[in-house]
């Protein structure tokens, strides 16, 4: 069961709320109705007349269709709870519960205790109104709502709305019923003057093809689908209309705020979906009198059913059916009218009718549902009972499809995305290009001409190994070829970088060459399948895949450098992470023990970079960097290893037991606000891409942290850090456990502590070392990229950040390093020991 406004999903691109109406083609008109309020006001109620726009209304002819053909075919799976039976049964539409009367009895459900979503939504938005309209709303806002508004809920965000004073502010109801959207604008007009109300009649994909073609792409929108309406849809179905909603109606930086039930205990669902007053039987009975009037004839007795309901805790979903009383045939008239013809379908006793599903969602769930509609997850609202979310989730600037099948070699399309990601997140920085958040680091000019210089040098070589031409100017590559990493503990001493000029280039120079230089890749990728030349460059399709991967970690590194700034520059269009005003608790640490384990494992890829110039040689189906490579074997030994990354709250307990706040031990990705204060955590904040938050309501995050401040907490731990091969060893094994791992921008901070893969990268307690011995070859192509850090003073991290794309967090044999005193990386660490 969901609120009254309902969507049934027909076919792909097909979406459409509750029967109401006729479908038109008419192009859109105002319909105005008078309605009367309990003051005695009549109001005028705008409605547009968008039906017509989407083949997808759902008129009493098509729903009759859909009615015959569901009720004649056995192909809805179905689970006997008492014995564990598979087979397949009948269904009927969802769609025949929500006629008027429906409607109606269902708007009586919502009242009762037991059908505790509503009450849940109205706690949510009672508390928090203030905070949704502040994230998602500005002068000229529109609001979408997908089904009718009512005093009961939506009063809460509307005078947050006129609190705040914003100016035309204009608010869209979506529903199919005429009657509906005139019985929710009336008293919403005369409730709140300021705010323009304009009912949208049709079904959702005309809404949202409306929006798409009036509305101006300027227009900042948020849309609504409140009530968890989301569970009338199967997972696979949610997505696709969410990613409907975002490809078609959403542009950049919209908003999507949508009601989720969680997957609350049996009981307590069992309960909201059968409730003790009888209501919810009433609803479902109630469809079988719909249909009846929808043929016309008497074809259901309601005599002759009972309603059945079912938590199937498995797949996580309510189940609604119709069980059939007595073996009896049923008499369906399929004509237009003009012949006679019935069809007959005969139920046996005890036959189990499916109407309806509503599910219910488990937080990797919700983050699958984002994942599938290209929408990026900025958190959560929760009631005060901790059972239902008002979820907010946002169209983003870029995107990188997870767990995609890849070549080896990106596409234009990759590019373009990683393109879009860099200048999200470095347009804010053309205003102060000189600025220089890490002082071991150039300012942020040089990495703003760094990219597109290593791409063009190395394209340029690639092409003409001997006579390279570069993309003008012809200077730039001397001053932006290779940056500097020094010592952190003498840092005089540095490997060989380019020439530091004693001023950088204008922006806007660097910037118009970078353009230049994106040209120049577009135009080789567009001649590759029809150039032979360019084709069957080995070298340069290698080029082509490495500079896309440099870009890709650079992008993470202007990401922890302007993390570090006083006042960050946060990217456009992007919202701040919602957290949570109380921490969740995480559970104590635990060790997952490994006692058998093989006495090796098996790491790396085969990638030689000399079978680029062999013409028999294939093409490698993954290219690798140098200290990847090759496919080799690491020792391995009994281990047992924490089940989770330690967090802020466990390393402010350190702090406190162990270290009296040292300065060394005190994470560079926190800042003290208050010198004045003690030292506790109280005068500190963590620092996030948009602003510092206070310690306090962060505990549950992973901490942030050096090398050597990690180890330090291991040996008070009685621990050690874990080597190389058993956090390859953990990744493998966790791939079955389900979690949701948070990389390629899903969240933009580090959000949980469970997964190997995201959030931050893993310390490892294996120093970046490898030598012929072990198979390894210096690159041709980067010749100083892994070997000018086999110092003795680098650690492997391992795994991906929030910030890693996925071409490299997907890739298990991926080899990443930092200095171990480098405080600044998006890193963290767990804790292992020896069994």
């Amino acid at each position: 069961m969901s609120p009254p406004v309902t969507i049934e999903y027909r076919r792909p691109g097909a979406f459409a709320s509750k029967n109401k109406g006729n479908h038109s083609s008419a192009a859109p008109t105002i319909q105005q109705k008078q309605t009367r309020s309990d003051s005695g006001h009549s109001p005028a109620c705008e409605i547009i007349d968008v039906r017509g726009r989407t083949p997808t209304s759902n008129t009493d002819v098509n729903l009759r269709e859909s009615i015959l053909n569901a009720i004649q075919t056995k192909n809805v799976g179905f689970t006997d709870p008492k014995t564990g039976e598979e087979s397949c049964i009948r269904s009927i539409p969802t769609m025949v519960l929500y006629d008027d009367k429906g409607l109606d009895i269902f708007d009586q459900i919502t009242y009762i205790d037991e059908y505790y979503l509503t009450n849940c939504e109205i706690d949510i938005l009672k508390r928090n109104a203030e905070e949704i309209v502040n994230s998602v709303a500005s002068d000229n806002a529109v609001f979408i709502e997908l089904g009718c508004g009512s005093m009961r809920k939506t009063k809460y965000l509307l005078e947050a709305i006129e609190r705040k004073g914003l100016r035309n502010v204009t608010y869209y109801p979506v529903d199919l019923s005429r009657s509906s959207l005139q019985e929710c604008i009336g008293p919403l007009t005369l409730a709140f003057p300021t705010i323009t109300f304009l009912g949208l009649l049709g079904c959702y994909e005309d809404a949202v093809h409306y929006v798409k073609e009036t509305l101006p792409a300027t227009t900042r929108k948020t849309f609504l689908w409140l009530g968890s309406s989301i569970g009338n849809l199967n997972r696979e179905q949610a997505g696709a209309f969410l990613r409907h909603v975002c490809q078609e109606g959403m542009n950049e930086g919209d908003v999507f705020v949508c009601g989720i039930d969680r997957r609350n205990e049996s009981a307590l669902v069992g309960s909201a979906y059968n409730d003790s007053h009888g209501l919810t039987r009433d609803f479902i009975i109630n469809g079988l009198d719909h249909v009846n009037r929808i043929f016309g004839v008497n074809i259901f007795d309601r005599g002759d059913f009972e309603y059945v309901s079912i938590y199937n805790d498995r797949e996580g979903r309510h189940e609604a059916y119709y069980k059939s009383l007595r073996r009896q045939t049923l008499t369906f008239p399929c004509n237009d009218g003009t012949t006679s013809a019935t069809v007959n379908v005969t139920l046996e006793s005890g036959e189990m009718i499916n109407v309806e599903y509503s599910y219910k969602y488990s937080k990797t769930e919700v983050q699958q549902l984002t994942e599938t509609a290209k929408l990026y997850y900025v958190g959560k609202w929760t009631d005060n009972r901790d059972m239902y979310d008002l979820c907010l989730f946002q169209k983003p600037p870029f995107w990188f499809e997870k767990n995609a099948t890849r070549p080896a070699v990106p596409t234009i399309a990759e590019w373009q995305e990683l393109w879009k990601a860099w200048d999200t997140i470095t347009t804010p920085l053309r205003s102060e290009p000189l600025t220089q958040p890490i002082q071991l680091r150039h300012p942020y000019v040089f990495y703003l001409g760094h990219i597109p210089a290593f791409l063009d040098i190395q394209i340029s070589r690639a092409l003409n190994p001997t006579e390279p031409s570069y993309t003008s100017p012809q200077d730039f590559p001397r001053i932006f070829e290779r940056g500097i990493d020094p010592d952190m503990n003498d840092p005089l001493q540095c490997h060989p970088h380019s020439e530091v000029p004693e001023q950088w280039p204008a922006i806007t120079q660097v910037v118009a060459y970078a353009q230049r230089v994106r040209r120049r890749v577009q135009k080789i990728m567009s001649e590759i399948e029809t150039n032979d030349e360019l084709r069957v460059n080995k070298r340069l399709m290698r080029v082509l895949w490495m500079c896309y991967e440099h870009e890709a970690m650079h992008l993470e590194t202007i990401l922890y450098m302007i993390v570090q700034q006083e006042k960050p520059l946060p990217p456009h269009k992007v919202l701040a992470p919602l957290l949570p005003a109380t921490p969740p608790t995480v559970p104590p640490l635990s060790f997952h023990q490994f006692s058998e384990v093989p006495s090796t494992i098996m790491t790396g890829l085969d990638d030689p970079e000399a079978a680029d110039f062999d013409g028999n040689a294939s093409y490698p189906e993954v290219y690798g960097w140098d200290n990847e490579k090759p496919v080799r074997e690491l020792p391995l030994k009994p281990f047992a290893i924490s089940d989770r990354k330690i967090t802020i709250g466990d390393w402010i307990k350190f702090l406190d037991d162990h270290t009296n706040w040292d300065s060394a031990d005190i994470p560079s990705s926190w800042l003290r606000v208050n010198a004045g204060t003690d030292h506790s955590a109280t005068g500190y904040f963590l620092r996030t891409l948009h602003g510092q938050v206070p310690l306090q309501r962060v505990l549950h995050l992973p901490v942030q942290v050096s090398y050597d401040q990690a180890l330090r907490y291991a040996k008070v731990r009685g621990t050690r850090l874990p080597t190389e091969a058993e956090l390859r060893y953990l990744r493998r094994e966790q791939k079955s456990l389900g979690a949701a791992p948070n990389y390629g921008f899903q969240q933009w901070i580090p959000a949980t502590v469970d997964t190997v893969v995201g959030d931050l990268w893993e310390w490892t307690g294996s120093v970046m070392d490898r030598s012929e011995k072990d198979g390894y070859v210096k690159s041709e192509t980067y010749p100083g990229y892994s070997s000018d850090f086999f110092d003795g003073k680098h650690n492997i991290v391992l795994g991906g950040s929030w910030a890693t794309v996925p071409r490299l967090s997907e890739r298990e044999s991926l080899v990443n390093w930092y200095q171990r005193g480098y405080p600044y990386v998006f890193a963290g660490f767990r804790l292992a020991r020896d069994i």
